[in-house]
């Protein structure tokens, strides 16, 4: 949503100082996304953090780093989401909440929907979800989490691309 606003704030032109002045269209994306990425980041933490509390509140047995752990898995569908928004605002930016969230929401649903109609393993497989590990009753997929990562990067870049290509449009 965040960036989602940078859009608004652009097709409104309450940008056109800002970008008059000496910031750059890649420095600005990049001080958005960053702290977007932060404040998700944080808000994931709280979530861990949350959740230990509450099993330890009904003495589960579900230790702080477990609990922590557990939440940060998603940090790479996070990151995803983050890129589909940097993409969606360098190429589309009209849709940069929706496509920013595709990922997590559109992902869940997809997920969802395959488990229940029973639909096919490469069906299944097209959800970002489909390849995170069961934290912390199994190990963290790695290769998954990475390749996640590296499709995220590869996402800001090409939206990065597309966003300081773009003039202010009057």
């Amino acid at each position: 949503m965040r960036l989602a606003a940078i859009a608004a704030d652009e097709n409104a032109q309450r940008l056109t100082l800002l970008l008059a002045a000496p910031v750059t269209r890649a420095q600005l994306l990049a001080h958005e996304a960053a702290v977007a990425g932060c404040a998700a980041l944080v808000l994931i933490t709280v979530a861990g953090i949350a959740m230990w509390a509450g099993t330890a509140t009904v003495h589960a047995g579900l230790g702080a780093g477990d609990a922590l752990a557990g939440a940060w898995n998603v940090v790479p569908v996070m990151l995803l989401c983050l890129a589909a928004a940097v993409l969606a605002l360098g190429w589309a930016p009209r849709a940069v909440a929706a496509i920013g969230a595709l990922p997590a929401a559109g992902g869940f649903m997809w997920q969802v929907v395959a488990d229940s109609v029973d639909a096919p393993s490469w069906i299944r497989a097209l959800s970002p979800f489909a390849h995170l590990a069961a934290v912390p009753a199994a190990a963290p997929a790695w290769v998954s989490a990475s390749l996640m990562a590296g499709i995220a990067a590869a996402g800001v870049v090409v939206g990065t691309v597309g966003y300081r290509r773009r003039d202010l449009s009057a």
